[in-house]
């Protein structure tokens, strides 16, 4: 492990994302906002990596916020703007990410932890792990962009109560309001949230990066058939995924598929 506040590790077909500021509880400074976008590109650019985790390098902890060192800096500076920015760019980029994501939860996942847990397709969680959605704490707010990711998963009442009281919940309550996918034992996550990311890499990558592209369209408003939509839906009709899935069923064998 390098000694990084983040770092990327390619095993194909997984990519692992790692925040490793142990000492910190993997708080998110300016390097780890700025370095995500370059590191997802690293990963998107790779045609053997078919999915994406993200997670902290140990066990200790997902990641406990921001970098509440780093405001005096921000306030001093007039810097909130830049600040914000920088987050911005990072959590964007993790929700376009063109692969399926998987964030695996350990321990505190709290402020600017549950927002790029939030940018994840999948949140997987072990019995350890405590949840917050904390301005109301520090008397700042929580962007809009992650406001709406919050919403559109856990639901307008759960996402208000949560804001407003900056309470920290277990992953039974986690999962309940759905901010958690699932969850297991400690000695059970890593295994179980690695044999989900093989499952995934072994099915079509062009139907699961459609349907990650087509629920990105309907989480920006859409309704109906969008340009994206048709051209993906009839897109699939001419390529080669098709063609060998319809073999392999037919055939009553397993498909190998090769879109990458």
């Amino acid at each position: 492990m390098s000694g990084d506040p983040i770092s990327l590790e390619l095993a194909p077909p997984i990519a692992r994302l790692m925040l490793n500021r142990p000492g910190r509880l993997n708080a998110l400074n300016n390097e780890i906002w700025d370095a995500i976008p370059g590191l997802l590109d690293q990963a998107a650019a790779d045609p053997e990596i078919k999915v994406l985790m993200v997670s902290g390098a140990d066990a200790s902890a997902f990641a406990a916020g921001a970098d509440i060192r780093e405001f005096s800096g921000v306030i001093a500076a007039g810097n909130a703007e830049d600040y914000g920015a920088r987050m911005g760019r990072a959590t964007r980029a993790l929700a376009a990410f063109p692969k399926p994501t998987i964030a695996v939860i350990q321990g505190p996942c709290v402020g600017g932890g549950s927002s790029l847990a939030l940018c994840c397709d999948f949140r997987f969680a072990d019995d350890t792990a405590r949840f917050g959605v904390t301005p109301a704490r520090l008397g700042i707010a929580y962007p809009l962009e992650d406001t709406k990711r919050l919403i559109d998963n856990v639901g307008l009442g759960a996402a208000r109560d949560l804001l407003m009281t900056g309470r920290i919940i277990a992953v039974e309550e986690a999962a309940k309001i759905r901010l958690v996918d699932r969850c297991w034992p400690s000695e059970r996550l890593w295994d179980e949230a690695k044999a989900y990311a093989e499952t995934l890499a072994g099915l079509s990558q062009f139907s699961i990066r459609a349907s990650k592209a087509i629920i990105g369209e309907i989480l920006g408003g859409a309704c109906e058939e969008t340009e994206l939509s048709r051209q993906l839906f009839t897109g699939g009709f001419a390529g080669e995924d098709l063609a060998e899935g319809a073999s392999a069923f037919l055939g009553k064998r397993k498909p190998r598929f090769t879109f990458s």
